[in-house]
């Protein structure tokens, strides 16, 4: 009869074990972090094209040259385009002057 012994994993063989995984996750982690810039780079150049967009939109179908500040905040001029159905919701990454011009945000990591 063979003999059977549970004596469970040794102290080496469970070090090796935790270091390997710690090993394992600090390549996820260094492959991972790269990805959340390029999605903050797109996410940036995406708002961008979205305002010159709208603001283009508005321009031409008023025939106008400026926007009216909806309310004098930052986001005034991005609440009348969302007013007149041009936008969705203001930006987080930038505002927008009267002349449809991107300005950075207060807080946002975009530049211009």
């Amino acid at each position: 009869m063979i003999e059977q012994h549970d004596e469970g994993f040794s102290l080496i063989e469970m070090l090796l074990v935790i270091v390997v995984l710690g090993i394992l996750a600090t390549v996820v982690v260094a492959a991972v972090g790269g990805f959340r810039d390029d999605a903050e780079d797109a996410g940036c150049a995406s708002d961008a094209h979205i305002l010159y967009t709208s603001t283009e939109a508005f321009f031409a179908q008023r025939n106008a040259d400026v926007i009216p500040d909806a309310d004098g905040s930052p986001d005034g001029y991005e609440k009348t385009l969302v007013a007149e159905g041009f936008l969705r919701a203001p930006s987080k990454f930038y505002d927008i002057d009267t002349t449809g011009q991107l300005v950075q945000a207060s807080g946002s990591l975009c530049t211009i």
